[in-house]
């Protein structure tokens, strides 16, 4: 087992693998401590050649290992992995390419969506991945040979995954299905950290228009606080917190210092006044430029049509053996079927004609799902 720890010997691995035409990659990486997720491992397996590689190896320079991941010659193969690419983008400047990803690729070869890599290796190798070091402090030294093998086994079996799932996506003419999702995770834009949509992942927002707003702001300066500094969303400030702000406006930092679960100290220093700054730029927007809640595109899809179109996606995805998610997502879906429609990639290519279509003849009226012998089709009305 290769566990390479200085740059001449990861650099002569990087060269032994500059002939072959398609590599595996994984990594592993500690998300909880930091803002940007800290690189420990980066394990590479070539068709006679693999080892892992250690990120945190005195004085080691990764150089070599970014100079592969952008070699255009060479297929680098993850599964599951826009955190990796994320991280090389991070350290790098640059996005590994070409890509390609098994857990999308497995999900137009009906193994589902978001399949583990234990999952799709047992199904394809009929070998049970041991679990042991699946839970693990990757930044510990030195490591142990469970650790060792268990990170490699993350780049062996899946050259066996990418050369059966390459093969069905061929057979079955579904290249292009995931030919997207692979844009996708090489563009730089997938990546883009905008701050200023960053309050869209907070789960429990208020309702009204202007707290929205509010919101938006100081979940705007959290996200640069965090970035600047290095440090969890949640050791800046919770989200809660962040909700109540909203909620409250409070305009100066007198007013924010009795808002519950804001720290008193944070209220009284800097940071509170930069947050009571937020607020302010919060209530100076118009009415007409509030964000609005995200429910008000569902709104105009009607239940009842919408459970119709859930139900006929659910059956013609078992029928062909494809994830839903490689389709589209909920909200994609809900715009489609809107009055009048939405932007959807449900509106052209392969996905209208495998699903569109038939969904705006079910919103238009002009068929009726039917259960026929426990199969659901499409009946034209008169």
């Amino acid at each position: 087992m290769q566990v390479l720890t200085d740059t001449e010997s990861i650099a002569g691995f990087c060269r032994r693998l500059r002939d072959d035409t398609w590599i595996t990659v994984d990594t592993e990486f500690i998300p909880e401590r930091t803002f940007w997720p800290q690189l420990c491992l980066v394990q590479i397996a070539g068709a006679g050649d693999a080892a892992v590689i250690d990120a945190l190896a005195d004085g080691v320079d990764l150089g070599p290992v970014f100079d592969l991941m952008t070699d255009r010659n060479i297929l680098k193969v993850f599964h599951s992995g826009r955190q990796d690419l994320e991280i090389f983008l991070h350290l790098s400047g640059s996005l590994p390419h070409p890509v390609f990803d098994t857990q999308i690729a497995a999900m137009a070869c009906g193994h589902g969506e978001q399949v583990s890599y234990a999952r799709i290796v047992e199904a394809v190798t009929g070998k049970a991945i041991g679990k042991g070091a699946r839970i693990t402090d990757w930044s510990k030294r030195p490591l142990s040979r469970n650790q060792i093998a268990y990170a490699l086994e993350d780049v062996t079996h899946l050259r066996r995954v990418y050369e059966h799932l390459s093969s069905m996506l061929a057979s079955k003419g579904r290249e292009t299905w995931v030919g997207e999702r692979m844009a996708w995770l090489n563009d730089p834009q997938t990546y883009r950290n905008d701050v200023s949509h960053a309050w869209t992942r907070i789960r429990k927002k208020p309702r009204r228009p202007r707290d929205l707003a509010v919101l938006r702001e100081v979940a705007a300066w959290r996200e640069r606080q965090a970035q600047e500094r290095n440090l969890p969303r949640r050791r800046i400030i919770t989200d809660d917190a962040l909700v109540a702000i909203a909620t409250s406006r409070p305009q100066s930092q007198e007013a924010l210092q009795g808002v519950r679960l804001v720290p008193r100290g944070m209220a009284g220093g800097s940071r509170g006044r930069q947050i009571v700054q937020a607020v302010n730029r919060a209530m100076e927007i118009g009415t007409d430029a509030l964000p609005r809640p995200d429910d008000s595109q569902a709104a105009r899809v009607p239940l009842a049509l919408a459970d119709l179109i859930r139900t006929l996606i659910n059956a013609r995805c078992e029928e062909i053996g494809v994830a839903q998610a490689l389709i589209a997502s909920s909200d994609e879906i809900r715009r489609f079927a809107a009055t009048p429609p939405g932007d959807s990639p449900l509106a052209c290519g392969w996905r209208y004609d495998l699903l569109g279509r038939d969904i705006e003849r079910l919103r238009d009226g002009t068929v009726a799902l039917s259960l026929e012998k426990g199969t659901l089709r499409l009946v034209p009305l008169p």
